[in-house]
């Protein structure tokens, strides 16, 4: 947003506060013609300087947060709704034209209007853990679900803005390698997917060119458990410049190996930094809320990860609140490796996504 200010204006402004001094102001409204001297008119021509306003982002505070339990049960409040979106994609790594069909479960907030197109939206993705789908969240179309419920009672109470969530899978029928699958499934996202969902739905995209997408990238997050969280730090390292939040839940950075980010921490901080690094961003431009459960079987391997990030904070500006930083872990001390502790977790990392 930008707004013009007048140089006329401006010049008007500067002459009255000149004037305002009234202890040097005669007494005597009499004015002597010969002191009175005639000033040349000089002609003010106006022009426009355009000032960039930056909208002022309000973050609540990253400590945890006990999950009240009755957020997860049916009530009598506005839902949402859960709507299966299917899309076309390909092996965007292997080449070939084969075309596939996938689908997703999105959670469209109560009020969603596909027909009112002023309204836009944040949006997340979501991507499930190993052996999974995105019924493992929303069960399927038209179903009720924990999950649901969650963020139906987070909207309603204030704790976070209207917002689509999209959760997807790593899945394909051209690979049967999942840890490939989630290292890679970064170019479906961007050349496949938020296309073709960002055209449908009411998000900040403007249009869903390159730039259209990048140019709204603090609009959209992206995020996942276990294997979804694989997949999460492989699209941290690879689309910063269109997506600026991420939760990673449950799971490590496993580009330079299967459960690195516990056997090799520093070096997989270092080879995140560089990534940050390499795509011309800094650390004022993207930022992580991930979690885990105190007997989550991932903790042993994310913590690590966490702790060399900490170290590097040229980078991961380790923060109570995201207004002072960029980068934050939230430990469920009761949960495991399981859906419980993901609830928790987006329970407490949802509301930090687009402040």
């Amino acid at each position: 947003m930008k707004k013009k200010i007048s140089s006329f204006l401006l010049a008007a402004m500067l002459v009255l506060s000149g004037c305002s001094n009234t202890e040097n102001t005669p007494k005597s409204t009499e004015i002597s013609t010969a002191q009175t001297t005639t000033a040349p008119v000089t002609e003010i021509t106006t022009t426009e300087e355009e000032i960039p306003i930056i909208p002022e982002r309000i973050y609540p505070d990253n400590a945890y947060k006990e999950l009240d339990r009755s957020f997860l049960e049916e009530k009598e409040i506005e839902r949402g709704s859960v709507v299966k979106f299917t899309y076309e994609t390909k092996d965007n790594v292997g080449g070939g034209d084969t075309v596939y069909e996938k689908y997703a479960l999105v959670y469209l907030p109560a009020g969603y209007d596909e027909n009112d197109t002023e309204t836009r939206y944040n949006v997340m993705y979501f991507m499930h853990g190993g052996s999974d789908s995105p019924n493992w969240f929303l069960k399927g179309e038209g179903q009720k679900s924990q999950f649901a419920y969650l963020f139906d009672q987070m909207i309603a109470d204030g704790e976070m803005e209207p917002m689509i969530l999209c959760f997807v899978s790593y899945y394909t029928d051209y690979r049967s390698d999942d840890t490939q699958n989630c290292l890679n499934f970064h170019h479906e996202l961007i050349n496949d997917l938020i296309p073709a969902f960002e055209s449908k739905y009411h998000t900040y995209a403007e249009d869903v060119t390159p730039e259209g997408i990048k140019a709204s990238r603090l609009h959209r997050a992206f995020g996942g458990f276990s294997m979804g969280a694989v997949t999460t730090w492989a699209t941290f390292e690879n689309r910063l410049d269109s997506i600026a939040y991420y939760l990673p839940v449950s799971g490590d950075c496993w580009a330079l190996g299967g459960t690195a980010g516990g056997y090799r921490p520093d070096e997989t901080a270092e080879h995140l930094a560089e990534a940050v690094k390499n795509s011309g961003y800094t650390a004022e431009d993207f930022y992580i809320y991930t979690g885990c459960g105190g007997s989550d079987m991932a903790k042993a391997n994310l913590e690590p990860q966490v702790e060399a990030m900490k170290k590097l904070d040229n980078t991961f500006i380790f923060c109570d609140n995201f207004a002072d930083g960029n980068f934050y872990h939230c430990l469920y001390e009761g949960g495991g490796h399981d859906k419980n502790t993901v609830m928790h977790v987006m329970y407490n990392g949802l509301p930090k996504m687009f402040g």
